[in-house]
């Protein structure tokens, strides 16, 4: 006998609250747990999300191992953006198939051998001299190379810039809108906003079918991650199709080059907000002298803190999101078929109930000791994990690791805004610094 339905209160208006989600998340999560409590329902389209940051319900969704009861890990609204094949639109065992297929490449020594390639990446990226520079340009700049020559395989210095160029528009042509009000996501003949999207976007999918078949035609196979895609093999010993691979292209596209680029210009911000931070991080830097190998990078556990309690401080997302394929009893509330249960980290990560004075940026909460997943989950959890978590976090630490070692940044922003920029949250302005070269490094102490 099926329950009846029972949802936890909240906010009314469906495109009222779209809206507020859309453009101020922040500011609208936060004002619906003060008047709604810690888990409340928000009406937006095309079905209705329930919000939480209970720890004992986020264990709860990320603990439970039904395979039938969560549908796809996002929405068909973002169909546009990663495509209807992507990881992130497939459920049960298609979705743990295909992870099964993607996983290897994201582990182990496979990384080790492009950490090089980051760091140069890095280097570059902020290699203008003296100069102010907005960081997330910077940073994007570097984290879109890396993409670019270790998962896509592009290896061509001039491909590089045309592909870089290709993705830098569609992206700015992107809108959360077409995410969130799915009729704004139309061509209407042309003459919309989506319409010229859309052009963008089928620039880059020719791009990418181009550089799938140059590596399905090589007569090796090489380290970057689409060739080790290309090669893997199912079960079944069939292959990935070339839509599977455009698809999750984009989504690692997406996935791997803002979300690490946000990191980093983050973590530039608090470390020169934070002078004993900074003198820290400087001083184990430098111990490692005036060369070294990347990958050592990835092995000093305050580096590693700072980026821990980076993304504590501003998480990337504002929530993670499970629709359900089936009713379910989450805690006390009955949920119906279709509804999306959402952790928002927004409010998990800064609860003073979990965390010592949340709002001051201390990394050294993560020195000898981990926070338990339930009030900590930077990329979600459960086998909806995103797959490239320590991807993004040895990318982060041999980056941020190789700016600090060598260049001088003096933080121009006195505050930075943080809200949702396309689809993400992003320092709104860009945190804006002026940059030099470091020469020489300090002797160690």
């Amino acid at each position: 006998m099926n329950q009846p339905v029972k949802l936890p209160p909240g906010p009314r208006g469906r495109l009222r609250c779209a809206m507020r989600m859309a453009k101020q998340p922040i500011v609208a999560v936060r004002e619906w747990r003060a008047r709604h409590g810690d888990t409340f329902r928000v009406p937006v389209f095309p079905r209705d999300f329930v919000v939480t940051c209970e720890p004992e319900l986020v264990r709860q969704i990320h603990g439970n191992r039904d395979p039938g009861l969560f549908a796809a890990g996002v929405r068909e609204t973002v169909d546009p953006l990663f495509g209807a094949r992507s990881l992130l639109r497939l459920a049960d065992e298609a979705h743990n198939r295909e992870r099964k297929l993607m996983m290897p490449p994201f582990h182990g020594e496979r990384m080790r051998g492009w950490a090089r390639t980051m760091a140069d990446a890095g280097r570059r990226a902020f290699a203008v001299g003296e100069a102010q520079v907005r960081a997330i340009d910077c940073t994007r700049r570097a984290t879109l190379e890396v993409i670019l020559r270790v998962i896509f395989g592009v290896d061509e210095d001039a491909r590089v810039a045309a592909f870089a160029d290709a993705i830098e528009r569609w992206a700015d042509a992107l809108h959360p809108l077409f995410i969130f009000i799915p009729p704004l996501a139309r061509d209407y003949g042309g003459l919309s906003r989506y319409a010229r999207y859309r052009k963008h976007s089928e620039r880059v999918d020719a791009m990418l079918y181009e550089q799938i078949a140059a590596i399905r035609s090589a007569p090796t196979p090489a380290a970057d991650v689409l060739s080790m895609l290309v090669h893997a093999r199912y079960d079944d010993g069939s292959g990935m199709d070339d839509l599977s691979l455009r698809d999750n292209l984009r989504t690692l596209l997406f996935a791997g080059h803002d979300t690490t680029a946000l990191i980093l210009a983050w973590a530039l911000w608090f470390v020169h907000r934070n002078k004993p931070v900074l003198d820290r991080l400087r001083d184990e830097l430098d111990a490692l002298g005036p060369e070294v190998d990347p990958d050592e990078l990835t092995r000093i556990p305050y580096l590693e803190a700072v980026i821990d309690e980076t993304l504590r401080i501003r998480p990337i997302n504002s929530e993670t999101m499970r629709p359900l394929a089936k009713p379910w009893t989450l805690g006390p509330w009955q949920l119906p078929a279709g509804t999306i249960v959402a952790i928002s980290l927004v409010l998990l990560h800064s609860d003073e109930r979990h965390w010592d004075r949340p709002e001051q940026f201390e990394p050294e909460r993560f020195l000898g000791s981990h926070p338990s997943p339930s009030v900590y989950v930077p990329f979600g959890g459960g086998n909806r994990r995103c797959l490239g978590a320590t991807f993004a976090r040895y990318e982060a630490a041999i980056v941020l690791g190789t700016l600090l070692r060598e260049f001088e940044f003096e933080l121009l922003d006195e505050q930075v805004e943080w809200n949702r920029g396309k689809l993400i949250l992003e320092p709104i302005g860009g945190v804006n610094l002026r940059v030099r070269p470091r020469g020489r490094l300090r002797a160690a102490a």
